[in-house]
């Protein structure tokens, strides 16, 4: 393929206007010939303030044979149908996480992209960030020695400028943080250390609801051997924001403010000393470089010149994973809300 690649992005909101849209008119080699959304008024605000020359529509049915690939940053419960649909057209498709709400769902539109040779590409844009591979470059050389675990918290107070407020609706999001940026972590972990053998899940839903707060212990078994971890997310309140990987030799530092580089700490002489891992052949970023990149590899494995960084398959262990926290959670201790060590409006 020569041409510009045709796009059409599916979903007008927030992901699109910050992050997808200016990565796609950033890459020469794509052309946006379509914005989608259930709000035309938005999606032409959009087209305009990019000033695009592309057809803007409602229904996304009537741009399918006439585009190569579509972006689906549609509500999460719609990821599955419209993906389908995209490809009964015979299009390729970048989803944005999660790529479905069950591992059937997930199984079900893998296998729909392979029996159709078409791509199934999800938005895993962290798994971009140049820190992901300096880390397993440091963890490969033997710079943290065996590793012994890690502790990635992240989070804070709820500020995403939502336009259609599903990710509050448990039938449209399908849960709370841990399916929204749960699956960014997950997908990290499981790359770095393993398939994960046990888990312990705890999260602040009492049943009807969704979760605002999670805890998740993981054992992984991979290529550093068994590797025991915890995961803190929150959506009210600040936490450190940092992962920190343990070994016997040294401790990694990742920030969420610092994708580019990988801090080690260790102890030398007695004293603690610190030093930045960071690849030197990087070029000069420009701002949300990781949809750049990750957009650019999507287009790029349509060309046939890479694959998919993260596929549907990998996607899918994640949704697996997610569905079985959901299906064993206990309920994070709140000893406020106990009276004499019962819930409240709990006879005791």
């Amino acid at each position: 393929m020569t041409d510009k690649i045709r796009l059409a992005i599916l979903g007008c909101g927030a992901i699109t206007r910050d992050s997808h849209l200016p990565a796609a008119v950033a890459i020469p080699g794509i052309r946006v010939a379509a914005l989608v959304d259930s709000d035309f008024k938005r999606a032409d605000t959009l087209r305009r303030s990019f000033g695009l020359d592309c057809k803007v529509t409602t229904d996304y049915q009537t741009i399918l044979n006439e585009v190569d690939g579509i972006i689906n940053a549609l509500p999460n419960h719609l990821h599955v149908p419209v993906t389908l649909d995209a490809f009964r057209a015979g299009r390729h498709v970048l989803c944005e996480k999660p790529l479905a709400l069950t591992e059937t769902d997930a199984r079900t539109l893998c296998e729909a992209a392979q029996n159709k040779g078409l791509l199934l590409a999800v938005g895993m844009h962290m798994r971009f960030h140049p820190n992901h591979r300096v880390l397993r470059l440091a963890m490969d050389e033997g710079m943290l020695g065996a590793i012994e675990g890690y502790d990635w918290e992240h989070g804070g107070a709820w500020d995403w400028d939502t336009k259609s407020g599903f990710y509050f609706s448990r039938t449209q999001a399908g849960g709370g943080i841990l399916i929204d940026f749960g699956p960014h972590l997950l997908d990290r972990v499981i790359d770095w250390f393993g398939p994960v053998e046990q888990f312990d899940y705890q999260d602040d839903n009492w049943g009807g609801g969704i979760e605002a707060n999670v805890l998740l212990r993981l054992t992984h078994s991979g290529r550093y051997g068994k590797v025991s971890g915890r995961l803190r997310l929150s959506r009210t309140y600040l936490v450190k924001n940092l992962l920190l990987v343990q070994g016997t030799q040294s401790t990694a530092e990742l920030r969420l403010n610092g994708v580019d580089s990988v801090t080690l700490h260790r102890l030398i002489g007695g004293h603690d000393v610190s030093m930045a891992l960071r690849l030197s052949d990087l070029p000069e970023s420009r701002p949300n470089q990781c949809y750049f990149d990750q957009l650019n590899n999507f287009a790029e494995s349509i060309r046939g010149t890479q694959k998919p960084l993260v596929d549907g398959w990998q996607a899918m262990e994640t949704i697996k994973l997610i569905e079985g926290c959901y299906a064993k959670a206990k309920r994070i201790p709140e000893p406020w809300a106990e009276v004499h060590g019962a819930p409240i409006g709990v006879n005791a």
